[in-house]
């Protein structure tokens, strides 16, 4: 069961993410039935609540990119690079890791990596590195956003063992953002320079006039609605008297923590849309709420066949992760592997952290070892991977004769290695008050 099974996961992710899109998704459930009849497998419960928190947070979104919000952020990242373009390989992966966190999907990267991959080449600085740092930056930057649907499930596990969100950002946000200047270093330090014959001259071009003109007060105002909802979400999972509550044959129950997020973010939406007389309809014709809802259906399939691969082989793989990762430190191992074949950070969560649950593993190692699970970049397939090296037009971003030696590869394993070794000193020493 466990090698049908695992052929099956693997086929329905190497597919999906060709093919891209929904098919993720449809390939997931027709995983399911094919498990099913093949191994008489029993399927898992479908992630449910993991779909109610990404649909609330791909409303807000949505209404915050009909507000204008999101192109507000995205000229904010235009106007920071242009005005310091010799630095771009410096600021290009930071900028790019603030618009993913603020936005929550590392898809939102797609409408900067054009603006890095033009002034890279403009300016004579070979294009593959501030590209596939903004890639790496990006995935990273998604891990760390308090209303990423990877950040609602690594929560979600972590807070059923006793670790809050504010303590699991206090962990992920610095050691992410250290991991990608660690990268940053790296990269800009061994890669190699421009090749000649792709140089189009030096001549930098003046900064766009006037960029954040183009913005209003509805943009801002939706921005504003937005990070006062994130810090709702946060303030309310921390402090328990903040929660509504009221009593059942009198005992006093309190707001689920799991209903939160969605509730807050269906509610910040509301106030946008409200706020700055949003049209609904312009909010689901906008393609971040396009995006997201194929990205919450494909997640929806591909975490459901996961799921289902995992409960169907538990004992098993308990049984090869206690023989070949002894320690509780290797669990990153198995985290970053498990990644590279299901191509999806959230769905790489679902499946494994049970796992490590299981195994008895300390949830302050399964926190540290969090940032494993960006680890998606090591089979080039990844849709952010392949926009960076289709709008690379001087061919320096791109995948090598063994596949594996790719643009993404050094700063993608660099990156990693520095956020779980922040991520382990600081669970170790204290400084996350674990």
């Amino acid at each position: 069961m466990l090698l049908i099974g695992l052929s099956i996961l693997l086929i329905a992710s190497f597919l999906g993410a060709r093919l891209q899109g929904l098919s993720l998704s449809m390939l997931g459930g027709l995983g399911i039935w094919l498990f099913m009849v093949v191994a008489n497998a029993t399927p898992a419960d479908p992630p449910f609540q993991i779909t109610l928190c990404i649909a609330s947070v791909v409303a807000a979104v949505g209404t915050i990119e009909a507000a204008g919000g999101l192109s507000y952020l995205v000229e904010l990242a235009e106007s920071c690079i242009r005005k310091h373009p010799r630095s771009i390989i410096y600021i290009s992966p930071i900028v790019t890791y603030a618009i993913t966190f603020f936005g929550g999907t590392n898809h939102i990267a797609y409408s900067i990596l054009p603006v890095i991959a033009e002034v890279s080449k403009e300016i004579g600085i070979r294009p593959e590195r501030p590209l596939s740092l903004s890639v790496i930056a990006a995935l990273h930057g998604a891990l760390a956003s308090p209303i990423s649907s990877i950040m609602v499930i690594l929560s979600g596990f972590l807070s059923a063992s006793g670790i809050d969100v504010v303590t699991i950002l206090k962990v992920i946000i610095p050691s992410t953002m250290g991991g990608v200047l660690m990268a940053t270093w790296v990269t800009n330090l061994l890669s190699k320079a421009m090749p000649a014959s792709s140089m189009v001259g030096t001549k930098t071009p003046p900064p766009s006039p006037a960029v954040l003109a183009r913005s209003d007060n509805r943009a801002k105002l939706s921005i504003g609605c937005f990070l006062l909802g994130s810090l709702a979400i946060v303030l309310l999972d921390a402090i328990q008297s903040l929660r509504p509550s009221w009593e059942v044959n009198g005992i006093k129950v309190l707001f689920p923590s799991a209903y939160i997020m969605p509730l807050v973010m269906l509610s910040t939406a509301a106030c946008i849309m409200l706020l700055c007389r949003i049209s609904p309809k312009s909010i689901t014709a906008g393609k971040a709420f396009s995006a997201g809802i194929q990205g919450m259906l494909a997640l929806l399939g591909i975490a459901w066949l996961s799921s289902t691969f995992v409960e169907n082989n538990k004992p098993i793989l308990l049984q090869v992760i206690s023989s070949y990762c002894a320690e509780p430190w290797q669990f990153f191992i198995i985290l970053l592997l498990m990644a590279a074949i299901m191509g999806s950070s959230a769905a790489t969560i679902k499946a494994v952290f049970p796992l490590g649950i299981a195994l008895g593993i300390p949830p302050k190692i399964l926190l540290a070892s969090a940032a494993a699970v960006n680890g998606v970049f090591i089979i080039p397939i990844y849709p952010t991977m392949l926009a960076a090296m289709h709008l690379d037009s001087t061919g320096t971003t791109r995948v090598g004769k063994f596949l594996f030696n790719h643009s993404f590869m050094l700063p993608g394993l660099v990156s990693i290695a520095g956020a779980i070794g922040i991520g382990f000193l600081m669970v170790y020493i204290g400084v996350a008050g674990l």
